[in-house]
């Protein structure tokens, strides 16, 4: 019987946390799990507004971007909400031997120094520092947000309210 890893058959679902140290070059693996198998591991490292970074897988990112852009074509505020977006977010890419480079002044802001946390959070990766991952007492104010999702009907409701409030 073949083992089969989540990551292959639901490519994208991000699941566990991870404690890990950051090479000399600011580095870091992601688990194997975490990696696209049939082609190059490419994400978009957005900021938020919690002390944390967020990795989104690039198809996530740009569904997000052609829906947005749409409502930006005539809303002042949704450009420059996106101009924001863009000058903070940078382009994340593995090596093959599935490290990937994260940006210094980005870690900086967010209070890692060499050692960080990586947690799945289903649809994407969430970066912090280790004292700033802060697991909840109740699931209630949690399952409260994933029950807004799943009402929500406009496509942007859920990656808006990921970004701070953008959708």
């Amino acid at each position: 019987m073949q083992s089969t890893s989540i990551g292959n058959l639901f490519p994208g679902l991000f699941v566990g946390n991870y404690d890990h140290v950051l090479d000399a070059q600011g580095r870091v693996t992601l688990p194997s799990d975490w990696r696209n198998k049939d082609q190059d591991t490419e994400m978009v490292m957005i900021p938020t507004r919690d002390q944390a970074l967020l990795l989104l897988p690039m198809a996530t990112f740009m569904e997000f971007v052609s829906k947005a852009g749409k409502l930006a074509i005539a809303n002042p505020e949704m450009q420059m909400a996106l101009a924001y977006l863009g000058s903070a977010s940078r382009r994340c890419r593995c090596d093959k031997q599935g490290r990937m480079a994260l940006d210094r002044e980005k870690l900086d802001s967010i209070g890692v120094k060499k050692n960080l946390k990586l947690i799945g959070a289903i649809t994407h990766i969430r970066i912090c520092a280790p004292e700033n991952w802060k697991q909840p007492d109740s699931p209630d104010g949690y399952l409260n947000a994933i029950q807004k999702v799943s009402d929500s009907s406009d496509g942007l409701g859920a990656l808006g309210n990921l970004l701070g409030g953008l959708g």
